[in-house]
């Protein structure tokens, strides 16, 4: 790839103008309801007394910050980048769901499998309380979470994204234009416009779920074990 200008890559100033006005309009959205959400963690998470609660509260300002992130990544035209920190925002939301359960959960596979105390176990540092098992054991439980309508979207995400997360075919056709042409560092290219989108909608989609979501966690009993 010698052809490439990589110094011209990494230290020139790209513009992301012509982007922002093709999605403005799921960028004023995205925009609103991160601020709504910045403004829930300001009203409901203050500086955390257990660590059940300090725990619960670094893993969703984690789901905030990671959200953010992606959505400035995306608008640069960093693809893979953006789906994996989506990712990470996912994960992060649903240990903030897990810890902070008031009912025990169930995060064993197989039928003797039996509901245990989802907080004690990652505290214990148990494999299945890891962050990449986060959002299967969340729909795993989705009922006893409360989150039988949220789990359909949740599903849909993990899979979208899961194909950010690793050297996968769908990395590398984020990389490559249809005329063959390899993208290096991102950059706005309209042969990705569809691309752009689908991304865009599952994170305006998920921008609208997550007020209600971190007030809910917010307003379990977080100071007990």
């Amino acid at each position: 790839m010698g052809f490439l200008n990589i110094r011209n890559i990494l230290v020139t100033d790209r513009s992301v103008a012509e982007f922002c006005s093709i999605f403005d309009s799921e960028i004023t959205v995205i925009t609103s309801q991160l601020e709504h959400i910045e403004s829930c963690f300001e009203q409901y998470f203050s500086e955390p007394e257990k660590q059940k609660y300090k725990w619960v509260q670094e893993f969703t300002f984690m789901t905030i910050e990671s959200v953010v992130t992606a959505t400035r990544l995306l608008i640069e035209g960093h693809i893979n980048a953006s789906g994996n920190t989506m990712r990470i925002s996912y994960e992060s939301i649903c240990l903030a769901i897990l810890l902070s359960a008031e009912s025990n959960v169930v995060i064993d596979k197989g039928k003797k499998a039996k509901p245990i105390n989802f907080y004690k176990a990652y505290e214990q540092g148990k494999s299945n309380t890891k962050a990449h098992r986060a959002v299967d054991n969340v729909l795993l439980n989705a009922s006893t979470l409360g989150l039988v309508e949220g789990s359909e979207w949740l599903k849909q995400a993990k899979n979208f994204y899961n194909g950010y997360s690793h050297a996968s075919i769908t990395t590398m056709s984020s990389l490559m234009l249809p005329s063959g042409k390899p993208i290096i560092a991102g950059g706005f290219h309209k042969e990705k416009l569809d691309l752009y989108k689908d991304h865009l909608q599952f994170i305006v989609r998920y921008a609208n779920h997550l007020p209600k979501l971190i007030e809910a966690i917010a307003l379990r009993n977080l100071t007990s074990n």
